[in-house]
């Protein structure tokens, strides 16, 4: 009788020392899915990441463009600046030989009057050009500021993404580390930890909460822009036929 009472005390014993082990071992499981999650979500950022450069890339292709165009635009304008200065070095030449013949030349009198009209238009000519020289001008390095601030702000985001999961890995990797203290002393070492890691997963995801909120924000920003962008260029264009 004896024995057997010897042998169900310690078998509750033993339940007893397995118990902290089982709840370790549960803890282990949701830690691992955790990490998991957490690498998932890591690649996840890495995918938007990718698009952000894409989309970064797909604007500077934009920018050399618009660069290209306003390079256009300036070769234009010099020749237009050519062309009129050349028309009134010719008007004033006519101008004298005007004078020097008299009212009784009709025919050089015309092509005076047409030298003069074709200096106005070519005065207003060259005036457009330089507005929308000015204009483009203007656009392209406000796209460009633009371009540069977005840029640094997402590598910044980004870095502080990268720098936060690093942390919670780092943490988990030393929470995940087998130690060589007794049950009893592992057992309240893990509620320590548990404690620590659901305080840092909270802040975590009040973190992951504010960067996805900014992240959307400079998404709509940037979607914004481009469709003011494309209005723009619209009216560009439907100006451009017109003027001409």
């Amino acid at each position: 009788m004896t024995t057997s009472t010897s042998a169900l005390d310690a078998l509750e014993s033993l339940q007893t020392t397995l118990e902290p082990l089982a709840e370790l071992h549960g803890q282990h499981n949701q830690l691992e899915s955790w990490v998991n999650d957490s690498c998932q979500a890591l690649e996840k950022l890495h995918g938007e990441l990718a698009e952000w450069q894409n989309e970064l890339a797909r604007k500077q292709t934009e920018l050399d463009l618009r660069e290209d165009a306003l390079e256009k635009c300036q070769i234009q304008e010099e020749e237009l600046g050519g062309q009129v200065e050349q028309w009134k070095a010719d008007l004033e030449a006519a101008q004298l030989e005007a004078q020097q013949l008299g009212e009784e030349n009709a025919d050089q009198i015309e092509q005076l009057v047409q030298l003069e009209r074709r200096c106005i238009e070519l005065e207003a000519e060259l005036k457009v050009a330089q507005q929308r020289s000015e204009e483009m001008t203007a656009t392209l390095e406000a796209e460009r500021a633009r371009a540069v601030e977005e840029q640094t702000q997402w590598k910044e985001e980004f870095k502080g993404m990268r720098d936060l999961l690093d942390k919670q890995c780092s943490l988990l990797a030393t929470q995940l580390k087998p130690g060589e203290k007794p049950a009893s002393v592992a057992s309240s070492a893990a509620g320590s930890a548990t404690s620590s890691a659901a305080s840092s997963t909270a802040s975590s995801t009040e973190k992951s909460a504010g960067l996805t909120a900014r992240r959307l924000e400079l998404r709509q920003r940037a979607q914004t822009r481009l469709a003011a962008k494309r209005r723009e260029q619209e009216e560009l264009d439907s100006e451009g036929p017109a003027e001409s």
